[in-house]
């Protein structure tokens, strides 16, 4: 229970700094193949070239049709597979429109758990949702908080390929220098 408090305490030390950055797009990765490789820092991993496939949700209109106005919210879960098309993970998240960005575009806050057979990580954060159904990349700061994911930072990136249906997405991670308090 204490080790959940600290690393929630973590990630939301993590995200007071994420409100104030512009989220740009990631270059590349949608046509790589799936596969775990060596970062170049000591201990870090990426795993590239993966699929989402929501296959089920829950959406709540308040204030008009999700995700395209203020108040929206919505539950899903989600399978995520390599290029393959093998099960990788399993994503359970929310997510709700808090905002409209300066723009005109609306802003987006998710709040995922993603499960792998050997660990899971935590996504969480504030994207730009209307660039996001036009295609372009997005991602969302992640820590890692079970078997071989715990003690690691990283980032989610996705691209909608088809509004509420699929994704295209990677995952990179490194170790955290964590403080001797934080252990």
């Amino acid at each position: 229970m204490a080790l959940r408090m600290r690393t929630r305490a973590l990630l939301g030390t993590l995200m007071a700094g994420v409100v104030v950055i512009t989220l740009s797009a990631a270059q590349g990765a949608a046509g790589e193949s799936a596969h775990w490789t060596s970062g170049r820092a000591k201990g870090c991993i990426a795993m590239k070239g993966l699929k989402e496939e929501i296959v089920d949700g829950s959406m709540r209109d308040l204030g008009g049709r999700y995700p395209y106005n203020v108040g929206g919210s919505a539950t899903y879960f989600d399978r995520l597979t390599n290029a393959d098309g093998k099960k990788t993970a399993t994503v359970y998240g929310r997510a709700n429109v808090p905002s409209r960005l300066e723009n005109g575009d609306m802003a987006e806050y998710s709040d995922e758990r993603i499960e792998f057979s050997d660990g899971a990580i935590e996504a969480q954060g504030i994207y730009d949702i209307t660039k996001a159904e036009k295609g372009d990349w997005q991602y969302l700061p992640v820590i890692g908080v079970e078997g071989r994911y715990r003690g690691m930072l990283g980032k989610r990136y996705f691209q909608i390929t088809k509004m509420g249906k699929s994704l295209n997405g990677w995952i990179e991670l490194c170790p955290a220098k964590l403080s001797d308090s934080l252990e």
